[in-house]
């Protein structure tokens, strides 16, 4: 399955769960941002990408909801897919998530809850889980990485702080919310394996530069596949592909037909790239809203696994 949904999780002492997973995890991911931080917001359709809004970003959840809710709820359709929470998987601490994962979460679960307020729309919430960076750890080698990814992504264990919001929203919308999650790198191995008939049939759409392979969009060349590895724009153009279509035994199907996905402004070039790599390869067609603040989906945890975001609330139970 592409996109695997779960339900919020009751009793974490039931599920008798290690929090480490490698304990000398370091993310080496170098992507940042450096300059201020800002709430900006694109508008992104089959014909191309525009940016409709950018501002200070206060840190005020109700506010941030407001405005893009301002801009974008009315594009919602009755199957929206609203994506926050994106992070990368802490392998020193499954459990752990930084306050910038959990507020990009808590915007999302309020645009939930405000289409289904405001406009009785219904919607669904998605996590991407960022778990590119599992074999790039000195000191380990990529075998070992790769049981480390399996052991954190399937299952995916929701963290505290996440659990508690989908408890909260549940109970304010009076319905069993879920999360729904990808594995960021598993889709990107999926374009990868989407693209080999092309890449050897030739006809210029993928060009091979050095040890990377670029795709030809319009009067740009965006790098899929670096080192022969499919990377996150690859694994975003083949997110938002399974969002928008459910494929099955050759079959294909609507899945979700509107969407808004909310990231770190250190996300924003990867994101938009794989937006206009899965318009060109796949002839996407969904209206998006691609949501940008906060510096960073990674942090490491202050506190040990033990502590206090380890239970959260979880011990609530919803009456269904």
């Amino acid at each position: 399955m592409s996109i695997i949904k779960l339900q919020a999780i009751t009793n974490y002492e039931s599920l008798n769960i290690n929090p480490t997973i490698y304990s000398d995890y370091k993310c080496n991911c170098t992507k940042s941002w450096t300059g201020d931080d800002i709430l900006v917001v694109f508008r992104a359709a089959k014909n191309g990408i525009e940016k409709v809004y950018e501002d200070a970003y206060t840190g005020d959840v109700n506010l941030t909801v407001a405005t893009i809710a301002k801009l974008a709820a009315k594009e919602m359709t009755n199957k929206a897919m609203i994506a926050g929470g994106h992070t990368v998987v802490n392998l020193k601490d499954r459990l752990y998530i930084s306050d910038e994962v959990a507020k990009s979460a808590d915007v999302a679960l309020g645009l939930v809850a405000h289409l289904h307020e405001a406009q009785s729309k219904r919607a669904e919430f998605l996590v991407p889980l960022n778990d590119f960076y599992m074999e790039k750890d000195a000191g380990t080698d990529e075998g070992h990485e790769n049981a480390y990814r399996k052991k954190a992504v399937s299952p995916y264990i929701i963290p505290p702080k996440m659990n508690d919001l989908l408890l909260r929203y549940s109970e304010r919308l009076g319905r069993e919310m879920a999360l729904h999650y990808c594995s960021e790198k598993n889709m990107a191995d999926r374009f990868k394996r989407h693209i080999k008939t092309k890449k050897k049939e030739g006809g210029g759409q993928f060009v091979k530069n050095g040890n990377n392979w670029e795709m030809v969009v319009g009067n740009e060349r965006i790098v899929v596949l670096a080192n022969d590895k499919p990377n996150c724009a690859a694994g975003n153009a083949a997110t938002l592909r399974a969002i928008r279509y459910d494929i099955t035994n050759n079959k294909t199907k609507d899945n979700f037909t509107s969407h808004v996905g909310i990231y770190p402004l250190c996300s924003l070039d990867n994101v938009l790239d794989g937006h206009k790599v899965a318009t060109a390869f796949y002839g996407l067609d969904l209206p998006t809203y691609f949501v940008f603040f906060g510096r960073s989906c990674f942090e490491n945890p202050t506190a040990p696994a033990s502590g206090t975001q380890k239970q959260g609330n979880a011990h609530l139970r919803l009456a269904r």
